[in-house]
This record gives C-alpha cells, sequence and structure tokens, in this order.
C-alpha cells in the first residue's frame, strides 16, 4: 500500500519537473516484479527529449549489503536527454531507475550503469555515466531532497575504459571530442 508521505514526495517531484520544462509531459508507466511502478515523463525542448523517472524517489536508496533499510537514505531520479523521435527508449530509463530498488544499488555522481543491451534498436550505447544534471535537487521537506542524476549514454567499451580510468575521465574524453550524448546512434570516442 503506498503512503500519503510517498505520494507527497512524488507530487513535489513532479511539480518541480513542470515548473522547470513548463509543460505537460507524455507519460509512460512500468512495473516490475514487487516493485511500485517507475512512470517516465517526456518533456520535448527543441530538437531534444528529456526524458525523467518518476518512482525512484518513493523510497531512500539502501546498499543491499545494508542490514536494515533506512528512511534517511538519498533520493533521486534520472534524467536523460537525447534527440527527438526514439521510441520505446522509456523503459531502458525505467529499468535502470528500479535498478535501486530491486538491485539494493545506491545511484550517486560518478557511478556506471549498465543494462548489458542497446538503449535502443541500433545504438552501441547499453548504459551511461551519472553525472549531476542541469535540474537542481528538490526539497521534499522532512524526507530532505531528490537529487536529479544525469544519464550520460555509453558504450560498453566507454563505460569499460571508465572502470579503470574513472568517469571523469571518459567525461573529458567527450568533452574533448566534441562527442554529442544526445546522439544514441554515436560511435564510441576514441579510447587510445
Amino acid at each position: 500500500m503506498v503512503s500519503a508521505a510517498e505520494i507527497a514526495v512524488l507530487e513535489i517531484v513532479a511539480a518541480a519537473y513542470r515548473e522547470h520544462f513548463e509543460v505537460v509531459p507524455d507519460r509512460a508507466s512500468v512495473s516490475f516484479v514487487g516493485v511500485e511502478p517507475i512512470e517516465i515523463l517526456r518533456y520535448r525542448e527543441g530538437p531534444l527529449d528529456h526524458l525523467l523517472s518518476l518512482g525512484m524517489s518513493r523510497h531512500p536508496m539502501t546498499d543491499a549489503g545494508a542490514e536494515l533499510l533506512t528512511e534517511s537514505g538519498p533520493r533521486a531520479e534520472l534524467l536523460m536527454s537525447v534527440r527527438s523521435g526514439i521510441s520505446d527508449l522509456w523503459r531502458r530509463v525505467a529499468i535502470l531507475a528500479a535498478a535501486p530498488a530491486v538491485e539494493g544499488i545506491v545511484y550517486s555522481v560518478g557511478n556506471r550503469v549498465d543494462i548489458g543491451e542497446p538503449l535502443m534498436p541500433g545504438s552501441q550505447c547499453t548504459g551511461g555515466v551519472l553525472a549531476a544534471g542541469a535540474l537542481r535537487p528538490v526539497n521534499v521537506g522532512a524526507d530532505g531532497e531528490v537529487v536529479i542524476l544525469q544519464l550520460l549514454p555509453a558504450t560498453q567499451n566507454e563505460l569499460a575504459w571508465a572502470r579503470v580510468h574513472g568517469s571523469e575521465a571518459l567525461q573529458q574524453r567527450w568533452f574533448e571530442s566534441g562527442t554529442d550524448l544526445a546522439d544514441l546512434q554515436r560511435s564510441g570516442v576514441d579510447l587510445n
């Protein structure tokens, strides 16, 4: 059963999204066994679609190795910005947004996430690097704040390289090469 506090957190986050983008989003929802539904909201802005999760922040993230679930853990949602017109990407974002609850993962800036399959047909990107997003953290009162983590799409080779050299080093490579991270059809950056 969903509590009033959980509903309040999600309503505050959804209101912050509306305030930032100033448009009504398209919405999709996906359910996973044993986890409350995750919604994906799509905001169109020029040539980009901004996909935001709503539901990941329902509960604080707790590491799978923790002995007790905590009500004071960090809360987050995901943001992924891509070229407009990509269909079915919302499912991949929902899978990544459900991972903290399903697998006991605590997301933070610099984490690398990988679903092991293309984010969309024909893409080499299978996951991404979590970075500080353009949306500021959302204050949800007594429950603290919800951080909006930007998911920067990455190929499997880029993610493997970042495991050795670090997420910041990969982001620097992207910056130096002028990589368009909104293009899921791109090739991987030169890592030599």
